[in-house]
C-alpha cells in the first residue's frame, strides 16, 4: 500500500491532506482546552474558543494544582497498584489457561473472555454490596479491590492469547535442564514477555485513572479520585471551566508519562497474539 502510494502523485498528496486533516481535527479540542485554561470567566463567556487571552492566567494551573492535588495523589496510588497487581495476577492466571491443555480450561478461557464484553455496570452493586460487607467501602483498598476484580480477568485473557505465540520449545529446554514450572515462567517466558506486560500495565493503568463511576460510589472526600474531581472542580454555582481545563491537562500528565515509558512496547506486544502462526 506505501509503495502504491508514493508511486502515485496524487494519491500521495489525498493521502497527506487527508492525514493532516485527522492531525488537526485530534489536536484541535486539545489546543480549544489549553486556551480555555489560560482564560478568565468573563472571556470564557464570549466564546472565542480559538482565541488566546490578550492577558494569560497561568495562575489557574497553581489554583487547579492546589484543588486537585489530594485527588492526583489517591489515584496515583490506586493505579499504579492495581496496575503491578493486575498485571502480575494477570499474567499467572494467563500462562495457566495458555498451557493447561485439559478441555475445561479452555472453555473457561473462552467464558472470561465474553465476560469482558459485559459492562461492569453490572456487577456494580453486587461489588458495592460486597464492599459494605467486608467494611472495605470508602477506603484505599476496597477501590484497589474492586479494580482488581475488574481487571485481572482482562489481564489473565490478554496476557494467556500473548503466551499463546511463545514457544514451547524453550519451555521443554528449560525443563529438560531442570527447572519446575516457577522457574520457568519467571526465568523463561518472563523476559521474553516484557513487550506484553508493558501493553497490559498501559491498558489497565489507563482504565484504572479514568474510571468514574465506581470511584464516585466507594469514594469519599479523602479517598477521591482525579476523575471524580474533575466534575466538581467545575464549580456547582459558577461554571469555572478554565480551572477545569487546567485541572484536565495537569491530570492527563501522569498517564501519559507512563504510556511514553511504555509505549514502544505497546503495539509489539498488542500484536504478538495477533500474528501468531
Amino acid at each position: 500500500m506505501v509503495r502504491i502510494i508514493r508511486r502515485n502523485p496524487t494519491l500521495f498528496i489525498l493521502t497527506v491532506l487527508a492525514l493532516a486533516f485527522l492531525t488537526v481535527s485530534y489536536l484541535l479540542p486539545i489546543y480549544v482546552m489549553f486556551a480555555t485554561s489560560l482564560k478568565t470567566p468573563v472571556e470564557i463567556t464570549q466564546r472565542t474558543y480559538l482565541v488566546l487571552s490578550g492577558n494569560l492566567q497561568w495562575e489557574n494551573y497553581a489554583t487547579a494544582l492546589r484543588l486537585i492535588a489530594p485527588a492526583l495523589r489517591n489515584s496515583s496510588i490506586i493505579s499504579f497498584t492495581v496496575t503491578l497487581l493486575a498485571t502480575f495476577f494477570g499474567a499467572l492466571g494467563g500462562y495457566y489457561l495458555a498451557r493447561v491443555r485439559a478441555g475445561w480450561v479452555r472453555v473457561l478461557f473462552i467464558l472470561v473472555g465474553i465476560a469482558l464484553y459485559l459492562p461492569y455496570q453490572v456487577v456494580l452493586i453486587p461489588l458495592v454490596q460486597l464492599m459494605a460487607l467486608t467494611r472495605l467501602a470508602l477506603t484505599h483498598a476496597g477501590l484497589i479491590l474492586s479494580y482488581l476484580v475488574l481487571n485481572v480477568p482482562l489481564a489473565s485473557v490478554l496476557m494467556g492469547t500473548f503466551f499463546l505465540s511463545v514457544p514451547r520449545e524453550l519451555e521443554e529446554a528449560a525443563e529438560v535442564d531442570g527447572a519446575n514450572k516457577l522457574q520457568i515462567f519467571f526465568r523463561v517466558v518472563t523476559p521474553i514477555s516484557l513487550p506484553a506486560y508493558a501493553s497490559v500495565a498501559i491498558i489497565i493503568f489507563t482504565q484504572v485513572w479514568n474510571e468514574f463511576l465506581l470511584a464516585l460510589t466507594l469514594s469519599t472526600p479523602l479517598t477521591t479520585t482525579i476523575q471524580v474531581k474533575l466534575a466538581e472542580v467545575k464549580g456547582s454555582f459558577v461554571a469555572l471551566y478554565n480551572l477545569q481545563m487546567a485541572a484536565a491537562l495537569i491530570a492527563v500528565l501522569i498517564p501519559l508519562t507512563f504510556f511514553l515509558l511504555l509505549g514502544r512496547y505497546f503495539i509489539r506486544g498488542i500484536l504478538a497474539g495477533a500474528l501468531k502462526g
